[in-house]
């Protein structure tokens, strides 16, 4: 994992001067936002089931600096409950537990290599507003009470580091004389901390017209903001984009909070995590004068080794760019 570690810090630094975005008076220079917030959701309601990872929220805000790199904030929240309707934890399956976290974050952007990273701080337990969120939007909507909060996995402070790198590949860019685009993005991730320890890499394809930020992978991730960290330089953003993404993730995954429970207080796990996992999104998405429409949905492997269901999140996020 230090090994891990030291190649993305040398990789980041390397982004700086290997792809440094154009400046004023520059060939290639075209004026960008400086300012980007984003709004995702995750919940599994989309597919009719609550269970598992049941639902996520991220908010995030992103400040472009004056040599092309941006710093942001983020705030996040994710709740996971047992697959079966209970009062309680149940053996063999994911038990109660909750997240809130505030984080910071730093993006080397560069034209083909960027990197993105950010360090949480955060909370579980019934400070992390889980068990009052869930049971506001089961009220509000008539769903289903879920009364086994007092389980949950219990308060907690947690730190946490998380790092992307993006490579863009150019053999996948396409323009045809209609004008449809097509662009992909490698990516690699490692995480260490309370809540994760894991690393993995994955690829995201594109396909649509006036492609704008280069495959920027969608969904509630730390380190994921907006801003993505590498750009197609003959995006043109007064005019509309449309496309539809895909993108597959594999993991090695060491911790999991929502699974092992907490580093300081005892914690009866209910299931055994399974430590390969892979995640595929899909959805389609929209830009138009600076806001960002997406609509997607994430399938997620086993994450435990007695799962039942199929892990399955619709996704949605607005962005405002100015």
């Amino acid at each position: 994992m230090s090994f891990l570690w030291f190649s993305a810090a040398a990789m980041s630094a390397a982004a700086m001067y290997m792809n440094p975005v154009p400046q004023p008076g520059e060939e290639g220079y075209r004026p960008q936002p400086k300012h980007y917030f984003r709004i995702t959701a995750e919940n599994d309601s989309a597919f009719g089931r609550d269970g598992n990872y049941t639902s996520g929220v991220r908010l995030d805000y992103t400040r472009r600096l004056a040599n092309g790199d941006a710093w942001g904030l983020s705030l996040t929240q994710d709740i996971y409950t047992p697959e079966t309707h209970t009062r309680g934890n149940v053996a063999g399956q994911q038990a109660y537990a909750g997240l809130m976290a505030l984080g910071v974050g730093y993006m080397f952007c560069g034209e083909h290599v960027g990197c993105i990273t950010e360090l949480l701080l955060g909370t579980t337990g019934n400070p992390s507003l889980a068990r009052y969120t869930q049971n506001s939007l089961h009220d509000s909507f008539g769903m289903d009470s879920w009364d086994g909060w007092a389980s949950q996995v219990q308060t907690e402070a947690m730190v946490q580091l998380t790092s992307r790198q993006d490579f863009r590949l150019p053999f996948l860019e396409f323009t045809s004389p209609s004008g449809w685009q097509t662009d992909a993005l490698f990516y690699t991730r490692e995480e260490v901390g309370a809540m994760m320890i894991s690393a993995g890499a994955g690829i995201s394809f594109r396909i649509g017209r006036n492609l704008p930020q280069t495959g920027d992978v969608a969904g509630n991730q730390r380190a994921a903001y907006a801003l993505s960290t590498t750009e197609r330089p003959e995006y043109k953003r007064e005019a509309l984009s449309y496309y539809f993404m895909a993108s597959f993730y594999a993991a090695y995954v060491a911790r999991d909070f929502a699974i092992d429970g907490g580093i300081v207080h005892h914690f009866d796990q209910t299931c055994s995590r399974v430590p390969w996992q892979t995640q595929t999104r899909v959805g389609i998405g929209a830009t138009y004068q600076g806001i960002d429409y997406f609509l997607g949905a994430l399938f997620y492997s086993d994450r435990y080794r007695t799962q039942d269901w199929a892990g399955r999140v619709g996704t949605f996020s607005l962005t405002w760019s100015w």
